[in-house]
């Protein structure tokens, strides 16, 4: 699958964790501290991936869904 900007920075975020999971609130507030995205558009960015199955949602925290997005998205191949 090919991403957009956006959500490579999305998947950069929520990969770097360590986790594979990260809280909504966390991925926001990095992407808008960063410039990627204005707040009112991370709800579109998250549905978009999550109805494509690459992350998913449990109790407020977003997870990988799709696990070899992992190798794709690791730190040292792009730095955050």
């Amino acid at each position: 699958m090919e991403f957009s900007e956006v959500e490579k920075a999305f998947l950069r975020v929520l990969c770097s964790s360590g986790h594979a999971q990260m809280g909504q609130d966390t991925i926001r507030d990095r992407l808008v501290a960063d410039e990627v995205i204005k707040p009112e558009e991370f709800k579109a960015l998250k549905k978009k991936l999550l109805y494509s199955g690459v992350i998913g949602i449990v109790y407020g925290n977003i997870t990988v869904q799709d696990k070899s997005i992992l190798a794709q998205f690791e730190e040292d191949e792009f730095p955050i």
